[in-house]
């Protein structure tokens, strides 16, 4: 369980919300490794399930388990990172993103990735995807893979 003891150390994020003392904040948020495996544990088989552990102002962060392949995909305003849990797959990111259609504001999807490069990535590994990078996860029939999902802002936004 190496990799959850790199989970607990990864997952100590600070706040921005001050307390009633003048000036201090709140304390780091700590997920324990017993709560992740709970969570990884209660996703139910299928394509992809997600469950959202938190989230500042800057960040958010959630557990995904996924069965099948997920669609190409590129996000402006934030920078991706997976903490591999359990399982395999392989990222195919980079090259020019061609045919996509913006999804939301700054979110383009499908197409396909002209001279992108696939890399395989299994449980142990953290893969950073950074913003504007066209970037798909491949599973082979059969493949799983756990993962925690960070983004955090590619600027970063001051709370109120």
């Amino acid at each position: 369980m190496t990799t959850v003891r790199l989970l607990g150390a990864c997952l100590i994020l600070g706040t921005s919300s001050l307390s009633a003392q003048r000036g201090a904040t709140a304390p780091a948020e700590v997920v324990h490794a017993d709560r992740l495996k709970h969570l990884g544990d209660s996703l139910t088989p299928g394509a992809s399930r997600t469950a959202q552990i938190g989230h500042g102002p800057n960040f958010t962060y959630a557990i995904t388990h996924r069965d099948t392949s997920g669609g190409l995909e590129r996000h402006e305003a934030w920078t991706d990172i997976l903490v591999i849990l359990t399982g395999s797959a392989t990222i195919l990111s980079g090259g020019v993103q061609q045919g996509a259609k913006e999804s939301s504001p700054g979110e383009w999807r499908g197409g396909t990735a002209a001279g992108a490069t696939k890399q395989a990535m299994r449980a142990g590994d953290v893969v950073t995807t950074p913003a504007g990078t066209p970037h798909q996860m491949l599973l082979a029939p059969g493949e799983r893979i756990t993962y925690i999902a960070f983004k955090v802002a590619a600027t970063p936004t001051r709370s109120p």
